[in-house]
């Protein structure tokens, strides 16, 4: 049985334990040992404000602290305690803390400090732990004092916990519409935290999804039809622009599939850590390692302990984003299709983009359905995309180049994208975006 078999039978396996209750009975663990966390570190930064970290009133809480953390790492392996306004998580599951002073006062604590939340990657001894709750109960800096926080506790020697930032709900208008989020910062955003969690993978730390997660919800609520998702990205490692390509264009095909918002979500995050395997160690380089890095990608996911339905759906599309259709051991599920379609467009676009137009890409991907990509799929992907996908350079009626800067608004234009106008020697931008539904028609898409 070689190693992909391997892995895809320990899957099965752990599905079936889930079925059989065991998650259920994780998911409790966590919110209990999540409650009496939260609980535990309020009352100690409470405790601050009256006495020393060092006082002997902060014995038994540490103690049981330590205890409490200890007991969470085994479970869990890396502990991640999130705060998002008045609710509190810990590694995907919320913690039910209504009614709780504790809790709540909780996250008002953190974002003393511009924190929405702790990782603790090791447990923690009694002079770790005093002096964790000595910095976070001491007055905040006045410039950036989450960073100024991280440097007082590598001085302490508590390394190890890490700061997330501060993580909010959709803001709602008065009427109940959610506020239109802005595409450029979300997109700034989100290309900031899959480099940081590429490199906290590289370090041998375990994924946490739950700011991936929300990136993804701030993602879908922006808008996935927005110009920014669609434009040249900033400056960027490699890897983060790859990862954040193929989230767009998984999002978009999984948009029109009609997927419901959990399942957008998953395979969102699957999409942006689908070539975590790559950092693995032995991994290799060419074919060698495009056989091998999604399983090595899986293991990544795996590390994340216990097995919500969230995660099998993640890991399933991570493990199976390069099976084929028609394989004989059996096709891939329908995230990891999606994933396939994605990944292998934005690399057709990446590899041979000055070549080929875009939509020629498509329409090789097209004749390959039924063997390779589910065919449904890959047609849905052609009609969000658009006759002109997004980054085709266009010559217009009127002897003006443009840029497609999104996929198709509506079926009614899907040959009548937005575009940027560009100067015809130097391809740099010349004006506002132009919409082609009001403005000259395209003549011909160009290569490049």
């Amino acid at each position: 049985m070689d190693e992909l078999a391997r892995a895809q039978s320990s899957l099965g396996r752990a599905i079936g334990r889930a079925k059989a209750g065991e998650d259920r009975e994780l998911a409790q663990k966590v919110r209990e040992g999540g409650d009496q966390l939260a609980q535990m570190l309020s009352g100690l930064l409470r405790l601050t404000r009256t006495h020393s970290a060092e006082n002997r009133a902060f014995d038994a809480p540490v103690v049981e602290l330590g205890r409490a953390l200890a007991s969470l790492i085994e479970l869990l392996g890396t502990v991640h305690l999130v705060t998002v306004e008045d609710q509190i998580y810990l590694n995907d599951i919320r913690v039910k803390a209504e009614g709780k002073a504790g809790g709540k006062d909780l996250g008002a604590e953190l974002r003393r400090h511009n924190i929405g939340g702790l990782s603790f990657h090791v447990p923690l001894e009694g002079p770790a732990i005093r002096a964790l709750v000595a910095a976070l109960g001491a007055a905040p800096a006045a410039q950036a004092p989450r960073h100024a926080l991280g440097g007082r506790l590598e001085q302490a020697g508590v390394g190890s916990v890490e700061l997330a930032p501060i993580f909010r709900f959709s803001t709602v208008k008065s009427d109940g519409r959610a506020v239109q989020r802005d595409a450029g910062a979300v997109l700034a955003h989100l290309l900031e935290l899959v480099t940081e969690t590429w490199d906290h993978v590289a370090a041998g730390r375990v994924l946490n999804p739950l700011p991936l997660r929300r990136t993804i919800i701030e993602t879908l609520e922006a808008g996935l039809e927005s110009p920014p998702f669609w434009l040249a990205f900033p400056d960027c490692a490699p890897h983060s622009q790859h990862a954040v390509e193929v989230a767009m264009t998984a999002l978009l095909l999984g948009k029109a599939a009609g997927l419901p918002a959990g399942l957008q979500q998953d395979l969102g995050i699957a999409a942006l850590v689908h070539d975590a395997g790559y950092l693995s160690p032995g991994v290799g380089e060419g074919a060698p390692a495009l056989a091998r890095h999604p399983v090595e990608s899986a293991r990544v996911v795996l590390r994340q302990r216990g097995f919500s339905e969230g995660k099998v759906r993640r890991l399933r599309a991570v493990l199976e984003h390069h099976r084929d259709l028609a394989d004989p051991q059996q096709p891939p599920s329908l995230l990891g299709a999606i994933l396939r379609l994605a990944e292998d467009y934005a690399n057709l676009v990446r590899l041979y983009g000055a070549k080929v137009g875009r939509a020629e890409a498509l329409g090789a991907m097209l004749k390959a359905s039924g063997r390779v990509y589910h065919p449904v799929l890959a047609q849905l992907l052609v009609n969000a995309l658009g006759r002109f996908p997004p980054g085709t350079l266009l010559e217009l009626v009127d002897g003006r180049y443009g840029r497609v800067t999104a996929p198709a608004r509506s079926p009614e234009l899907w040959d009548r994208p937005l575009v940027r106008l560009l100067d015809q020697r130097s391809q740099l931008p010349t004006g506002p975006l132009v919409d082609l539904a009001e403005g000259p028609r395209p003549r011909r898409a160009v290569p490049g």
